[in-house]
């Protein structure tokens, strides 16, 4: 079997089904390609009854971990792939709607290298979902990626922008590693022994699978068109870490740190302020000079070209190569993040995800702003 998906619950019965429902639609692969894993963190809300005819076009597995002071999020994802006959893991979460490319998509990356850790983004709903709009397909073309509404982007929509959809070119980028929308080969799983159990409370177990995975010399790469929707549920934009969840997430982070002293070259106590997100966006965005070379990519057959100035010329002095993808329908971004060393760095961005710069920069500092005041309530 090539895929096997991942899905942590806990008393999500309703999102869950939804989530399970987008997961038939998925074009070219049928149920010799691709299965379905619950693992239920003891729930109590009769989650199996309700899901257990759902799956059309899959083989669907459950099981169900009786709740007790072992259980976590990186348990039941642990218990989930070493239960997976699939050759590639992907890990969603219970709340995620998928889309019928999503599976081509990872194909597109793990037949060029299954030395990959391929992540996507969310779009954050507004509003409920009903399963009649998920099976119609109404729901994805109600939201799709919208460059002038910030409010239902997730934060590292500002982050690509600012860094690239390249990850080479992204600082730190294990730390955009979210379970959430994530796939990975089970042999890398094996190598490290998935995620550490020790992350009890809520926060940072994806992360530091990836800063382990990235340690063990994978490639993280993201695919902007890995893109799921996050259904509505109170939880709102991820701008900032809810005050309930703090305390745990302190934790956890204090753990990362004690267990990875060597992750972030700073002091402790700005690497708490750097994960919390209280450290200036501009201070995490990696930008590295003014020695820029531009391309506008509009016609598909030039990209040997590209290719060939990305991997044989100095750019005549210059640092920084970006590419402004018009085209989008090219191995040119899979092939700028295969694993290997080059002599230019290189900025890749697919036109149809840019945002701009200023109205982003301005939305964040008032979001956060507000979001802040909602918290000291």
């Amino acid at each position: 079997m090539e895929f096997s998906f991942v899905i942590p619950t806990y008393n999500n019965k309703t999102l869950l089904r939804n989530t399970l429902e987008a997961l038939n639609y998925q074009k070219g692969f049928n149920r010799k390609d691709y299965e379905v894993i619950i693992v239920d963190d003891g729930s109590t809300d009769d989650t199996w009854e309700t899901i257990q005819e759902v799956n059309q076009n899959y083989e669907l597995k459950y099981y169900y971990l009786p709740r007790n002071n072992l259980s976590c999020r990186a348990k039941t994802r642990n218990y989930g792939w070493k239960n997976a006959s699939g050759e590639i893991i992907v890990f969603i979460d219970s709340d995620i709607l998928i889309k019928s490319d999503y599976l081509s998509e990872l194909k597109r990356f793990f037949s060029k290298s299954t030395d990959f850790l391929v992540f996507g983004t969310r779009l954050m709903l507004n509003e409920s979902v009903n399963l009649q709009d998920i099976s119609s397909g109404k729901v994805f073309r109600k939201y799709q990626f919208d460059s002038e509404n910030f409010n239902i982007l997730e934060y590292r929509y500002f982050l690509l922008e600012t860094s690239s959809y390249n990850a080479k070119m992204i600082m730190l980028p294990w730390t955009q590693v979210y379970s959430c929308n994530m796939a990975v080969p089970k042999k890398w799983l094996e190598l490290i022994g998935g995620f550490d159990e020790n992350f009890k409370d809520w926060g940072l177990e994806d992360i530091e699978l990836g800063y382990a995975l990235y340690e063990k010399k994978i490639q993280i790469a993201v695919n902007s068109k890995l893109e799921v929707l996050h259904q509505n549920h109170g939880e709102g934009n991820d701008l900032i870490i809810k005050k309930e969840k703090m305390p745990g997430y302190e934790r956890n982070l204090a753990y990362f740190l004690k267990k990875h002293p060597q992750a972030v070259k700073m002091e402790k106590k700005y690497a708490f302020r750097f994960f919390k997100g209280e450290i200036s966006d501009s201070k995490l965005f990696m930008d590295l000079g003014t020695d820029y070379l531009y391309i506008n990519f509009r016609e598909p057959d030039k990209l040997e070209y590209i290719k060939d100035l990305v991997l044989n010329t100095s750019m005549e002095g210059k640092r920084i190569l970006v590419i402004n993808d018009y085209t989008e329908n090219t191995d040119l971004d899979v092939w700028l993040q295969l694993p290997r060393k080059e002599n230019i760095l290189v900025k890749y961005y697919p036109a149809s995800k840019r945002l701009d710069r200023k109205k982003m920069i301005n939305f964040l500092k008032m979001e956060k702003k507000r979001l802040k005041e909602l918290e000291s309530f």
